[in-house]
C-alpha cells in the first residue's frame, strides 16, 4: 500500500476518534494518529487559535509531531512535557527547516509578552520558563498556500 493511501486511512480513522478542545477564539481538534503524532485543525474562521498540551498524553512524549492542517493566521502552542510535572527545566529542539516553509514568523510568549524568535536555522531551540512551559505562537499565511505543515520537536532535560 502506498504512503498516501496509508495516510488517508490514518486520517479517516483519526477523525472518528477526534478530541475536541474549545477556547474563546475557535474550536480546536486534535486527531491522534499515533502515541506522539497528531493532526491539529480548527473549525470556523479562526484568526487566533490555541493548543494547550497541559495534562494531555502529548505532555508525556519526549518527541511530538503535530501536523497543522490548513495553517492559516495564528496558532499558539503551550508545550508541557514530563519534565513540567517534575518541575525540571528542559529545552525543546524544533525542526525549523520544515516549519519555515509555511510559517512566516515564530514568537515566544513569556510573561504575557511576545518576542519574535524567527530564524532560518535548521533547529530552533527554546528553554522552558519558570513554570516549566514553552509557549510559542506560529504566524501562518492569511491565504491558504499549503495543505499543512509539521511542527516537530524533541524535549531534552536540562541539568
Amino acid at each position: 500500500m502506498s504512503f498516501s493511501s496509508s495516510f488517508l486511512i490514518l486520517l479517516f480513522a483519526s477523525i472518528i476518534h477526534a478530541r475536541i478542545i474549545t477556547d474563546d477564539s475557535c474550536e480546536t481538534h486534535i486527531n491522534k494518529l499515533d502515541t506522539c503524532w497528531a493532526i491539529v485543525s480548527f473549525s470556523g474562521d479562526c484568526y487566533s487559535s490555541n493548543v494547550n498540551l497541559t495534562n494531555t498524553e502529548y505532555a508525556k512524549c519526549i518527541s511530538n509531531i503535530f501536523f497543522w492542517s490548513y495553517p492559516l493566521n495564528n496558532m499558539t502552542l503551550m508545550i508541557e512535557t514530563e519534565f513540567t510535572q517534575q518541575h525540571q527545566s528542559y529545552t525543546i529542539h524544533l525542526d525549523n527547516e520544515q516549519l519555515m516553509s509555511t510559517v512566516t514568523n515564530v514568537y515566544r510568549i513569556l510573561n504575557d509578552q511576545e518576542k519574535e524568535i524567527t530564524t532560518k536555522d535548521k533547529i530552533l531551540i527554546q528553554n522552558s520558563d519558570s513554570n516549566y512551559q514553552i509557549i510559542l505562537k506560529f504566524q501562518g499565511p492569511t491565504h491558504l498556500g499549503r495543505y499543512g505543515v509539521n511542527i516537530d520537536y524533541k524535549s531534552i532535560q536540562m541539568f
